[in-house]
């Protein structure tokens, strides 16, 4: 057992200086060190759907359901790294973590073309729950990400498009509304196609003259630019930013 006010064999900082003890317990009284303590940081958990160019898109597609180092069904079961997502547990935190949901919100990667963006933005709907209940759903459009690319070139074939604007403030923030996921409990996050181009356009079924050029069918799920026509398929990230607890070393 450790001597009172020693960590690993040692009494002293790297300064010399004893190391705190708090007068009442005999404990360490550093922060990163008090037992039962986390340490709170501003942190956004992440996860991307990736699309490759020509897609017609399913139903429904979910993040934060495949964790970190496991096979991406979106990508031929390649195994998702710390670029694609930081979860590591599929749709839920292991103790102590947690979080304090300030924004919800999606982005666009720099280059995709806006067609495929406009199929995802204009004919989707995504659906936040934790355990079985429904605290946000909408459009994308309502919860741009507040960061991203912008600039200017004189080169040609060139653009980026986003989400909103990249502005920390340009974000949907939820304020005094912010919501609590606590460890090991359940929340998913869906992202859902429910129409057919017929269905969505209704009575009149006809589609736009950009739609036809790119050989959307109308009686199909919105459909992506395949590489010959200029796509290059679709990444977007969605993440729960906010503030949550994490482990102490």
């Amino acid at each position: 057992m450790a001597a009172p006010g020693t960590y690993l064999g040692q009494s002293k900082t790297g300064s010399g200086q004893p190391i705190p003890v708090n007068p009442v317990t005999g404990q360490l009284d550093i922060n990163a060190l008090i037992g039962q303590m986390v340490d709170r940081r501003k942190w956004y958990f992440y996860d991307v759907l990736k699309l490759a160019p020509g897609t017609t898109v399913a139903n429904q597609y979910s993040f934060f359901n495949v964790p970190l180092r496991n096979p991406d069904p979106n990508t031929n079961t390649v195994a998702k790294t710390e670029l694609e997502t930081n979860i590591r547990t599929g749709g839920l935190f292991n103790p102590p973590y947690d979080l304090i949901l300030n924004n919800l919100g999606f982005y666009f990667v720099a280059g995709n073309l806006l067609y495929d963006i406009t199929q995802v933005v204009n004919y989707s709907w995504f659906e936040f729950k934790i355990l079985e209940k429904t605290f946000f759903m909408g459009h994308l459009w309502r919860h741009p990400p507040g960061a991203g690319i912008t600039g200017f070139s004189t080169s040609l074939s060139q653009q980026v498009w986003n989400n909103g604007l990249p502005e920390p403030g340009a974000i949907y923030h939820f304020g005094n509304f912010a919501k609590y996921i606590p460890p090991l409990v359940n929340f998913s996050l869906t992202l859902n196609f429910p129409e057919t181009m017929t269905q969505f356009l209704g009575a009149s079924g006809n589609l736009g003259a950009t739609q036809n050029a790119f050989g959307q069918s109308a009686g199909s799920l919105p459909t992506l630019a395949t590489a010959a026509q200029g796509g290059n398929g679709i990444q977007l990230y969605a993440f729960m930013n906010g503030l949550s607890d994490g482990p102490v070393q």
